[in-house]
């Protein structure tokens, strides 16, 4: 006997005004996926099966589906022991074209709302009820009416979840005219930082006594500090990491100028005390905001295997909210709480090609002249495969689709949480849901399919309910942060 489905709501006009609310019952409250639910463009792209692991998943975090409420633009799915949020558009024919569930839903409805609107009028609807025929009006006089160039209508996304399935995405095509946005903020910051030192080379010719130029001398390695830990380093050329040290030769060289000019040890000037105040209060809140976020008191961090092997590998995105955006986002309103402590891993290359820079060049257009693509990546702990996402296709350099947050990417269960390996290459990945695999065991490779500027490989670990869960690798000792250096052999 057939199971019949009902939507609970305040009323019953309201749930069957909503047909976007009864497909996600349909699909994601039936025992098996129906494929009459889905629109035909998804099926090409997605089989059935994997929609039918992905809907498995969400069931098996969250128990059987009781409801569905609409919230403004999104739905929530009420489970017994849980709930996600979900993004969904029907076709035409009522079936669901696209669905992104979990925080990516947040993210496809702030995609959604930058594509060109749909009239009204041209916008399908699945209400059957008969409407009143208006009144006939008279006709309007023939007014002349400008011609505009045709707008092309929104184009829906695919399908993403938390445990998502391989579709097709729509990525912006990198202009050949200016330079994209990401590239002028990176060398802007590049530049500001050059300006930076600039001073600090010029502040201890300029100080009005011998305890100002103490003071300049003394703030010297906080700005150091602050540089190295916040600046880009790992895009920027390896001379780089020797700049901010130099303010601390010139302030001790300029020693010999304090003494010619006879500068007494009295009061410091005002620029000079203001100068030592904001460099090492902004080195302390730095200091204080990079650390990572106190997790539970008995939460131990996981010890984890590099997932890359053969090479020297930075931490491009690690550590607390000041220097890591995955823990920014995290703490804001609705941010993903599972991405807490994610890192996000780049190579530095070898032999004189690269020399030891992360690319050819400050920000390439393209991912193979970046020397993580392509580098294969091993399972970092000994596990069960809970999903392996492949299929999406990598979008290029700073042209990222934030539909797909994790693009290709492995889910592995362990005894003490989930690993998550985002970002694989497509088509790259090796392993199949149910698979045992070990430390070492060939993953795929590194991509540019998640949500990111370029390509790189992005780890974390995860509780059984979605919460980040701090972690740390045996290669390294401490805390993971930004600009951290990891030079790991070869299996």
């Amino acid at each position: 006997m057939a199971t019949r489905l009902r939507l609970r709501s305040p009323g019953r006009a309201q749930g069957a005004a909503d047909p976007v609310a009864q497909a996600l019952l349909a699909l994601f409250g039936a025992a098996e996926v129906a494929p009459t639910l889905i629109s035909e463009r998804l099926l090409e792209r997605v089989p059935v099966h994997r929609l039918q692991e992905s809907v498995d998943v969400l069931r098996e975090r969250h128990g059987e589906l009781r409801q569905v409420r609409r919230q403004k633009d999104l739905h929530l799915l009420v489970f017994a022991a849980g709930a996600e949020l979900v993004w969904a558009r029907l076709d035409e024919a009522g079936r669901l074209a696209s669905f992104v569930t979990g925080p990516g839903a947040l993210t496809a409805r702030s995609a959604a709302r930058t594509t060109v609107p749909v009239p009204r009028s041209e916008a399908p609807t699945l209400d059957l009820a008969p409407k009143p025929q208006p009144k006939p009006q008279p006709e309007p006089r023939p007014q002349p009416v400008p011609v505009a160039p045709p707008v092309a209508p929104p184009v829906a996304v695919p399908v993403a979840a938390p445990v998502s399935v391989p579709t097709a995405v729509v990525a912006p095509a990198v202009a050949s005219g200016p330079k994209p946005a990401a590239v002028v903020r990176l060398q802007r910051l590049v530049l500001a930082y050059a300006a930076a030192t600039a001073a600090e080379l010029t502040f201890p010719w300029l100080t009005g006594s011998a305890t100002g130029w103490l003071l300049i001398l003394a703030q010297t390695p906080a700005f150091a500090w602050y540089v190295l830990r916040t600046a880009p380093t790992w895009a920027l050329p390896p001379w780089f990491r020797s700049l901010p040290v130099a303010p601390a030769v010139v302030a001790v060289l300029a020693f010999g100028h304090v003494l010619g000019s006879g500068l007494g040890w009295g009061l410091p000037g005002l620029p000079e005390l203001g100068l030592f105040v904001g460099v090492a209060g902004l080195a302390a809140w730095t200091w204080q905001r990079s650390r990572p976020v106190p997790g539970a008191p008995t939460a131990h961090p996981l010890q984890l295997r590099s997932p890359l092997r053969g090479g020297t590998f930075v931490c491009s995105e690690a550590g607390g909210p000041a220097v890591n955006r995955h823990a920014d986002a995290s703490l804001s309103p609705g941010g993903d709480r599972s991405a807490r402590y994610a890192v996000d891993l780049v190579q530095l290359g070898e032999g004189p090609q690269w020399r030891g820079r992360r690319a050819l060049g400050l920000a390439p257009a393209t991912n193979e002249r970046y020397a993580v693509f392509g580098h294969p990546v091993v399972s970092p702990v000994d596990g069960v495969i809970l999903a392996a996402v492949d299929g999406l296709p990598d979008h290029p350099p700073l042209a990222a689709s934030a539909n797909h947050p994790d693009g290709n990417h492995v889910r592995i269960g362990t005894d003490r949480g989930v690993v998550v390996l985002s970002g694989l290459r497509e088509d790259s990945v090796l392993v199949r849901r149910g698979q045992h695999v070990a430390v070492g065991t060939p993953i795929g490779s590194v991509g540019n399919s998640a949500a990111g500027p370029e390509p790189s490989l992005r780890l974390r670990a995860e509780s059984s309910v979605g919460l980040g869960l701090p972690f740390r690798l045996t290669e390294t000792r401490g805390d993971l942060h930004r600009g951290r250096r990891v030079t790991v052999a070869d299996l």
